[in-house]
């Protein structure tokens, strides 16, 4: 399946809309909204992790070696026995959090006061869509998450927002979600 925000968030819509539908016939909607707030997230993800690829096309010289080691998510380590001693090399996996790859997003190519989208209403929107999506994909008992349609409906236009956000911040451009 080709990483595209714009099908997760189509997707999302859909499982959206058949809930609300079950709903009229009074049948068991859960089942439909929790792959809507997924495929929400997945869609901000997909986003961002692309707009990195793409950085990651750029010259090797426009960003430093720690930079790139971020882009790549890969770990930094200093080499101190063999061929290489005394240099840096990537190496292994080294998972970065949503967050921090929008905000290095931001401050490399876009506003250089990306710590601003942090005190905004979108951000703490986003913070929330992020808490349920961690209940959902980290489910524990002490930690339930009820869904209703009209949340799940308000978590899809958070990430179309931060989407849009990201965008506007960076191309200065506005996203074509169709």
């Amino acid at each position: 399946m080709h990483s595209d925000f714009r099908k997760y968030l189509r997707y999302a819509n859909k499982y959206l809309a058949l809930a609300e539908d079950a709903i009229q016939r009074h049948e068991d909607i859960e089942w439909l909204l929790i792959p809507a707030i997924i495929l929400a997230w997945s869609a901000i993800e997909s986003f961002v992790n692309n707009r990195c690829g793409d950085l990651n096309t750029l010259p090797h010289d426009m960003f430093e070696l720690h930079e790139r080691a971020f882009l790549l998510e890969k770990r930094l380590r200093f080499v101190d026995s063999g061929a290489n001693i005394g240099k840096f090399v990537l190496e292994g996996q080294e998972y970065q959090a949503l967050e921090n790859k929008i905000f290095f997003l931001l401050s490399k190519l876009g506003s250089k006061n990306a710590t601003k989208l942090k005190g905004e209403t979108l951000w703490g929107r986003f913070q929330a869509l992020k808490e349920v999506r961690d209940r959902l994909v980290h489910p524990r008992r002490d930690r339930q998450q009820d869904l209703i349609p009209e949340d799940v409906r308000n978590h899809i236009e958070t990430a179309k927002e931060l989407i849009q956000e990201i965008s506007q911040r960076i191309w200065k451009k506005k996203i074509d979600f169709s």
